[in-house]
């Protein structure tokens, strides 16, 4: 088996997605020509043709005739969004040597909406289309494949497989310790596709132990080769080098040349063969079913989730490679696309976590808490964590960890040993993905001892100017702006520029730009104070209208915002506590709903009334370089509406 990468481009945004981002201008006609050859000596009868969505490729039409006029099986992995040239050619291709395996995308929970377009490529396709789908959370619910299946005439099998991490974890993914909740699912949808007559095929990666005791030999030939599929298969990208998978593919290329997929395999399983010991749990190691090879530990791209620091430096190092260089393709412009939020830890019970998964799910990345134990400053005060045990082990969302005082208690070497050894064991047990650090020294320790684990330069760094951006390269993956220009879109999109990494955007921070009083008001509350005050108070009782420079973002004016970020981050571990506030408010950044500045959890500098924003006016405070010296506008815009707010009171007849 061997796979032919035409092209990365993609008409969807799949947050679980794989596959290898690269700007391309797509496979040349010759190259595709000696993929071809290398199938054909190697005794490939079959030519797998994907993507990216492979029918986007302009000259798709060609390539088919080029497979069909070989003898060659044809069989293309698509999501269904295909252009009417593409969809034509493969109606027209004989139903016995040409296959279409479309990949449905489910909501969490629920059978998929299907579009238009995907409706059509079923209906046309008929028996030449088959069903797949990669689970990618815990509450899908596969049933719905069965019905399309009736509804559509297709082939009678679906391929079922689960998403898997890029080495570095720098996509979403499933998370092994959801594969129980995943394994019992299938049993019991093996049970009624048996009885629809359905067949079904198994990816790689699957592993026994995430079925129920006694459930595979029920599967009986439906769960053979179960738990022993992670080989190289490989992969041709369409740029002419050769992969071992797409989950691996950070870390080791050859070339296509003179070799057969045999030799291939046999240099990929050479390079990751000092790899295979590692497995996706620590229970592996004592493992009766693995000691007999009945499986390999799960897929190697999760398994070196669990990498400890300094473990096979060769491949860390290209993993953090492949964490850091971010392409033109994953800069996309956000607008149109899914969001990521990154949202605060509250302490509240597994059942709001798992409502927080099932309504929000496909945009939530990470839930960040901070570092357990007191060890180091978090930059909020102690929040209540009796929740927090049952939260990295069972909730259903990514997690992340704030290492974030706004100065450290001791000089670095002596903090970074206790903060990487808590990492590890962050990592190692509870499949933490990512750290937000307010200490470039400490984050540069971190990367040389975990260089798999991606970094963000926390907005405590203070980040204004490019020339700092420059600073963390090498070191930070991600990068939040400073409060100081969260208000100026010529600053942010200069950063953005600047940094080849991920840009998140806390919207709903509301500290005054350039406060005098953060840095006290931060080491405060990272030194354990209960209840610090508000250290800004006296200023904002002298003047008010402040509270209108600060650093916030209303979900209605985010739109502004659109194409300067690639994540979203909520503040508000203290804000947002309550379990309602928490929701009504992620909802309303979520779905961009209006609220007024009162309503978003911003802290102390937040506005304290309510107060209708216009969008005429926050627009101009867009672009308006905080020169409050000379302009009058948020003075103007607070006493205004104070006095509509009193006009409105004596109407009413309130004292």
């Amino acid at each position: 088996m061997a796979n032919i990468s035409i092209t990365a481009a993609c008409n969807r945004d799949c947050h679980y997605c794989f596959a290898v981002r690269q700007p391309d201008a797509g496979m040349s006609l010759e190259l595709f020509e000696r993929a071809l050859d290398f199938l054909e000596r190697s005794g490939i009868d079959q030519a797998r043709v994907l993507g990216g969505e492979p029918t986007l490729h302009p000259q798709f039409p060609l390539f088919v005739d080029r497979v069909l006029g070989r003898g060659l099986r044809l069989l293309v992995f698509t999501n269904g969004l295909m252009p009417e040239a593409a969809l034509r050619r493969l109606e027209e291709a004989p139903a016995e040597t040409t296959a279409v395996l479309l990949n449905i995308t489910p909501p969490e929970g629920h059978g998929p909406v299907l579009e238009p377009r995907q409706a059509e490529t079923l209906r046309r396709l008929g028996r030449r289309a088959s069903l797949g789908l990669n689970f990618h959370s815990p509450a899908i619910a596969p049933r719905f494949l069965l019905d399309l299946i009736g509804e559509y005439g297709l082939s009678r099998s679906v391929r079922l497989g689960l998403a898997h991490p890029k080495a570095t974890g720098s996509n979403r993914y499933l998370h092994p310790r959801q594969y129980r909740a995943v394994g019992e699912r299938l049993v019991e949808f093996a049970a009624e596709a048996r009885k629809a007559g359905v067949a079904i095929a198994w990816d790689c990666g699957f592993v026994p132990c995430m079925f129920p005791p006694g459930s595979l030999e029920a599967l009986g030939e439906d769960a053979e080769g179960l738990g022993v599929r992670c080989s190289p298969i490989p992969d041709v990208l369409a740029d002419g080098d050769v992969v071992s998978c797409y989950p691996l593919a950070g870390l080791y290329r050859e070339r296509l040349s003179s070799y057969d997929a045999g030799s291939l395999r046999q240099a990929f399983s050479a390079r990751f063969s000092s790899l295979r010991p590692l497995s996706i749990f620590r229970e592996c190691a004592n493992c009766a079913v693995r000691r007999e090879g009945g499986c390999v530990g799960g897929c190697l791209a999760a398994s070196m989730q669990r990498l400890r620091a300094g473990d096979h430096g060769a491949v860390t190092i290209a993993a953090r490679r492949e964490a850091r260089e971010r392409t033109s393709v994953d800069r996309d412009a956000t607008a149109g696309a899914r969001q990521r939020w990154v949202i605060p830890y509250v302490d509240q019970p597994l059942s709001f976590w798992e409502q927080i998964h099932e309504e929000f799910g496909a945009d939530i990345g990470e839930v960040y808490f901070p570092l357990p134990a007191g060890l180091i400053g978090s930059g909020e005060p102690p929040q209540p964590d009796a929740h927090l045990v049952e939260f990295l082990k069972s909730a259903p969302l990514g997690r992340s960890v704030l290492v974030n005082p706004i100065t450290l208690p001791q000089p670095v070497d002596f903090v970074a040993p206790r903060v990487i050894e808590a990492l590890r064991r962050l990592v190692g047990e509870h499949g933490i993905s990512s750290a937000t650090v307010s200490n470039l020294q400490l984050a540069a320790r971190i990367r040389e001892k975990l260089p798999g684990l991606p970094l963000t330069a926390s907005v405590l760094m203070d980040i204004t100017r490019p020339n700092q951006a420059l600073m963390l390269r090498g070191i930070c993956d991600g990068l939040v702006p400073s409060s100081r220009i969260m208000r100026d879109l010529d600053a942010l999109g200069t950063l953005r520029a600047a940094f080849p990494g991920r840009i998140r955007l806390i919207v709903n921070e509301a500290c005054l730009p350039g406060c005098p009083y953060r840095v006290q008001h931060f080491h405060e509350m990272c030194a354990g104070v209960a209840f610090p005050l508000s250290l800004c108070r006296e200023l904002l009782e002298r003047e008010p209208w402040m509270r209108l420079t600060g650093a916030w973002v209303l979900p209605q004016h985010l739109h502004y915002f659109d194409g300067l970020y690639d994540e979203l981050k909520l503040g508000g571990r203290v804000t947002l506590r309550h379990a309602g506030t928490y929701r009504r408010v992620l909802q309303a950044y979520v779905r961009r709903l209006p609220l007024s500045p009162h309503e978003i959890g911003g802290g102390p500098a937040s506005v304290v009334q309510p107060l209708d924003i216009e969008e005429k006016f926050y627009a101009r405070t867009l672009r308006c370089g905080l020169r409050c010296h000379e302009c009058r506008l948020c003075r103007s815009y607070y006493d205004a509406a104070g006095k509509k707010e009193d006009k409105l009171a004596r109407i009413a007849g309130v004292p």
